[in-house]
């Protein structure tokens, strides 16, 4: 299923104004910092600074305040500060900080926030660097790119990026990790890809080509009675094959999955990326009854001996179009 945003990105924000205790530390950095990404996209130089909480008081959440003051977002945190209650310092240290504050001398407090901001960017720092979330999003790792891509079977960037949209893959890595990897989570692959509806079968039955070798051939091998001996050069069998059955679809994106499209190029190579077996695969494409329209030679819809009729539209029931999938194996 596609992730629903339930809040817009601005509603986020002003809520992390107007509400910052309800914010986890690391989640409001981490909003903030997309946030400024995105205002410097704009052309607008924004910046964060971390400041500690200069109070006796016990706190009750990681951050007591968060402000915006032109383009800097001021975000005041409660723990790993030198004064206050989490100081490693005596109280005395705090209570005149808090003296000097009343009398508007902050040049002792001005020192020691050099030094937090450092502390804080550091703690951040460490706190991110072994999850995997914030180094493959925020920071953009490409070592963890790879290693992560590596669980689909896309480590290489050069294959990768044959794929259109290729980081939409690795929301399906939960079924690519599998050893078996069953139809129906191919199925809930290509439907939830592809957003139509399609269907996968198997031992579907269809008539196939023998090997040349294993052809009979009368004096040299394949020729025993009613043991290896073989009339012809195809077979009907079901052992290998396999059925992918797309639609109903209506008249727009019906031509999108004929043979030789752009969507049958790339179900092509998904399916060498998550199929392990050399299958062969019989694509079936259903029209939408109630799409049905009269055949028109110029359009690109109906090409002529793929997907064209002369019967009267009324007469049609449902228009299917069935072809064999082109395979390298």
């Amino acid at each position: 299923m596609e992730t629903k945003i339930e809040q817009s990105e601005p509603e986020i924000i002003k809520k992390l104004l107007s509400q910052p205790r309800t914010f986890n530390f690391y989640q409001a950095v981490r909003l903030i910092n997309h946030e400024i990404e995105q205002e410097n996209k704009q052309g607008i130089s924004s910046s964060l600074d971390i400041i500690p909480w200069l109070s006796l008081a016990f706190p009750e959440t990681d951050i007591e305040d968060i402000k915006k003051e032109k383009n800097k977002y001021i975000l005041t945190a409660t723990f790993l500060s030198l004064f206050g209650t989490t100081s490693p310092l005596p109280t005395f240290y705090t209570e005149q900080l808090i003296q000097d504050e009343f009398y508007e001398i902050g040049e002792v407090k001005y020192l020691l926030n050099i030094i937090h901001r450092r502390l804080y960017e550091l703690m951040y720092r460490v706190w991110s660097r072994n999850r995997i979330i914030e180094q493959f999003i925020e920071h953009h790792n490409r070592d963890i790119e790879n290693a992560i891509f590596g669980l689909v079977g896309l480590a290489l960037k050069e294959v990768r990026h044959k794929i259109p949209h290729y980081m939409r893959l690795l929301k399906y890595s939960g079924h690519w990790i599998n050893t078996h990897r069953s139809l129906n989570g191919l199925r809930d692959f290509l439907t939830d890809y592809f957003n139509v509806p399609i269907e996968v079968k198997s031992f579907f039955l269809a008539m196939q080509s023998i090997p040349f070798d294993q052809r009979c051939h009368i004096g040299e091998s394949n020729h025993q009675l009613s043991e290896t001996a073989y009339l012809g050069s195809k077979v009907r069998a079901s052992s290998n094959n396999v059925l992918i059955r797309i639609g109903p679809l209506n008249a727009s994106v019906f031509p999108t999955f004929l043979m030789d499209s752009a969507n049958i190029h790339l179900m092509k190579l998904l399916l060498q990326l998550y199929v392990r077996e050399p299958f062969h695969y019989m694509m079936e494409v259903i029209l939408d009854r109630g799409s049905l329209q009269g055949m028109q030679l110029s359009s690109p819809m109906y090409p002529l001996g793929v997907a064209s009729w002369l019967a009267p539209e009324k007469e049609i029931e449902s228009f299917t179009v069935r072809y064999w999938l082109k395979t390298d194996w």
